[in-house]
């Protein structure tokens, strides 16, 4: 191996020696502050997520970070422990009140899937929605439009411009086909 310089035990050993103080000061900083910060953070945390084992749980993240990423200048630690405490504390929040939206949506939606199907209540569905069709299909193919188009979310600027109307009219429009198709549907309910 030529090239390449020879270590020496003793350069090994001060290397080692240096690293082992620079741990052994971050240890004890992080010891002290440790002991002089913990109940003030973990307070801090308990008023932001109402749960004392969590805050602990969080305030255990602080130290964590204070002790991998160390502020710069350690004047102010007290300070910037509560500003990463609060910072942490908001982001518990957030995480929970996006856990709980999601854990809700997929419970909705297992139940949906999961809940029996009544067959009557399904065969009155199947029949208003024949009902529906069918006084749709009688109706003027404008008029017919204009309801799937307002029924299916579409705002009144989206429907002018899908129809190639004037904006003001479509509220109008919108009035008359409703109109009809209740005239039209009570007329079917009534035959049937």
């Amino acid at each position: 191996m030529r090239g390449k310089p020879k270590m020496t035990i003793s350069l090994i050993k001060s290397t080692q020696g240096a690293a082992a103080q620079a741990a052994s000061a971050s240890d004890a900083l992080l010891e002290a502050a440790f002991e002089e910060h913990w109940p003030s953070v973990c307070q801090t945390l308990y008023y932001l997520v109402g749960d004392r084992d969590e805050a602990q749980d969080l305030a255990l993240e602080v130290f964590y970070r204070l002790h991998t990423r160390p502020p710069r200048d350690l004047t102010g630690l007290g300070g910037w422990l509560h500003r990463v405490a609060t910072n942490v504390g908001l982001n518990a929040i957030r995480a929970r009140r996006r856990r709980r939206r999601y854990e809700e949506a997929a419970g909705a939606l297992k139940l949906q899937r999961a809940a029996p199907i009544d067959p009557a209540v399904e065969a009155e569905r199947r029949e208003d929605r024949e009902q529906v069709r069918d006084v749709l299909s009688r109706m003027k193919p404008r008029k017919a439009e204009i309801l799937i188009l307002r029924h299916t979310g579409h705002s009144y600027a989206e429907i002018a411009a899908i129809l190639d109307v004037a904006p003001g009219s479509v509220g109008t429009m919108l009035a008359r086909a409703e109109k009809e198709f209740e005239r039209r549907y009570r007329a079917l309910e009534e035959r049937s």
